[in-house]
């Protein structure tokens, strides 16, 4: 049986050629599905959406996979570790942000095309709509690239026993970043629904197994893991209790609230998300991927759970407050854990590196595919009138140039704290994209100026705010440690930034009320939505 008092962890221990060639393995494998599954024609439809054709079960496996990010997957589990009751409630705020997405699946597959652009345009046809598009879109997915592949990187490069040799995770960050542009590239929204599909699947057994494993450690008996979790952690007294991670009182209790408010709505209306919804071929298909999806982040949820216990009975709090980037370190950790003291050995890890691998190339694919699309079709495709190949050939480019400059700001923000990057991208799809949205499908008096002061003003206030955060200064995890600006009590900014972006919105909805020609009228868009009538979408292109 693993006890806590094994013997510390070696991150360069020879583990012999399974993770190694786990992980050669899984790059070649993945590179042919992308290839055999790539858009079988060089239409918009057939690149960016499967053609609207994808079944609902495939697109759930997709989604959660785009819900399941490395950060998701790693960062979880190392506040669940850390935090006890702290870090197991915001594990509940990825169900809730599919609570949220099912509400809005089907009215937003009902205006959708392709892109966020497309959304917005659906009522307020113009250039505008579309720029503001592609801005929130761009701020959301950027950040979120570069964080995923920088935390990709030195996972994958610890977990291979490299990590110690100067540079590796720089590499595997390039390598990584290398791949996601070549599969944007050549596949489409074909492929990668195909690879999200088969990296849920492998994530999920592989986090199966290594669950197994720490309950295997305690006999099967919950109550010893919960009560080893507890004795093994940094605080035991107070390790089932609130405010272990946030601090009490009522600052405690708002900073938590802020966070998990954040999580699930940023998380519901993410660009890539939304890109995925209009893979289905209707608003009722959208809604019912939704609800399949749901189950499987919730078993998810509770293996996160009791990876994070196990994190904290078998490697120990300690272990992991001295260890670099604790947070991101717990699962890799663990696993080395159970390789070492278990029966699996290094089969343990050529399970987990194809895990934290396919987590990590499907999700950055996704956002650069759709950052690549909001800049093609939004933005170039726009003007005068481009054909369909110059657009998909726009596309390409659009992946190359964003895969490239958010490779480089991986490698040059290598070490670097990353709580800033997260926490702004996910907010400002909470506190832009949200209010634009829920205001254009259920406010009949939403106007053009409302739209814009939605996602620009939330974005601003999103960018003041996080200056002036403590992930930015004033804190020895922020960005600059040794000074002091900040003014915002809380690192995640939602509690305020959501309510400014829908009071913006409302208000110049009210100061501005005037009415472009242009714009398509609410009743109108409310028989779309009710509808889903392809014809229609296409007749407003």
């Amino acid at each position: 049986m693993v006890t806590p008092q094994a013997a510390r962890l070696d991150s360069a221990h020879n583990w012999g050629a399974e993770p190694l060639v786990a992980f050669l393995l899984i790059v070649c494998v993945t590179l042919l599905v992308y290839l055999l599954y790539g858009a079988d024609s060089d239409g918009p439809s057939d690149v960016y959406v499967g053609r609207h054709f994808v079944r609902p079960v495939t697109n759930a496996l997709a989604l959660a996979g785009d819900h399941i990010s490395v950060i998701t997957l790693l960062t979880t589990t190392g506040i669940v570790a850390l935090g006890g009751y702290d870090g197991i409630t915001p594990v509940i705020c990825i169900v809730g942000a599919l609570g949220v997405l099912v509400l809005l699946a089907q009215p937003l597959r009902g205006i959708g095309r392709y892109t966020l652009g497309d959304t917005l345009g659906a009522r307020f046809p113009g250039t505008a709509a579309r720029v503001a598009g592609t801005v929130a879109t761009l701020c959301f997915c950027l950040p979120m690239t570069v964080v995923q592949l920088i935390v990709a990187g030195g996972s994958v490069s610890g977990l291979l026993g490299i990590s110690d040799i100067s540079g590796a995770a720089q590499v595997c960050t390039g390598l990584i970043g290398a791949l996601m542009i070549c599969v944007v590239a050549l596949s489409g929204m074909r492929g990668n629904t195909v690879v999200q599909a088969i990296k849920t699947v492998v994530l999920l057994f592989a986090m199966t197994v290594l669950a197994s494993q720490v309950l295997n450690a305690y006999g099967w008996n919950a109550h010893r893991l919960l009560d080893a979790a507890a004795r093994n952690s940094p605080d035991p007294e107070h390790f089932y209790e609130p405010g272990l991670l946030n601090g009490g009182g009522t600052k405690g209790f708002l900073s938590q609230l802020s966070q998990q408010i954040t999580v699930i709505l940023g998380a519901a209306v993410a660009p890539h998300v939304l890109m995925r919804l209009n893979t289905a071929k209707d608003g009722t298909s959208a809604r019912r991927m939704v609800k399949y999806t749901i189950g499987l982040l919730t078993f998810f949820c509770v293996l996160i759970v009791l990876l994070g216990l196990g994190t904290s009975a078998l490697v120990g709090g300690e272990n992991l407050l001295t260890a670099e980037n604790r947070e991101l370190a717990a699962l890799p950790l663990l696993a080395e854990q159970v390789a070492a003291t278990g029966t699996g050995g290094g089969m343990i890890l050529a399970l987990v590196v194809p895990m934290v691998f396919l987590t990590s190339l499907t999700v950055v694919a996704a956002l650069t595919l759709s950052s690549a699309a909001s800049l093609a079709h939004d933005i170039y495709a726009q003007r005068g009138g481009r054909a369909a190949r110059n657009e998909l050939r726009a596309t390409r480019w659009s992946a190359v140039l964003f895969g490239a400059l958010a490779v480089t700001l991986s490698v040059g923000l290598q070490g670097q704290p990353l709580t800033f990057l997260v926490q702004f991208a996910v907010t400002a799809a909470a506190a832009a994209i949200l209010p634009a949205l829920v205001f254009e499908l259920f406010w009949s008096g939403f106007t053009r100026a409302g739209m814009l002061w939605s996602v620009y003003g939330g974005l601003g206030c999103c960018v003041v705010l996080q200056l002036s955060s403590p992930s930015v200064s004033g804190t020895p995890a922020a960005v600059f440690p040794d000074a002091d600006f900040a003014w915002f009590p809380f690192e995640s900014t939602g509690l305020v930034a959501v309510p400014v972006g829908f009071l913006l919105g409302w208000v110049a909805s009210h100061l501005a009320p005037t009415r472009s020609p242009a714009e398509v009228d609410y009743v109108e868009l409310q028989k779309r939505t009710l509808t889903d009538s392809m014809e229609l979408r296409d007749q407003t292109r």
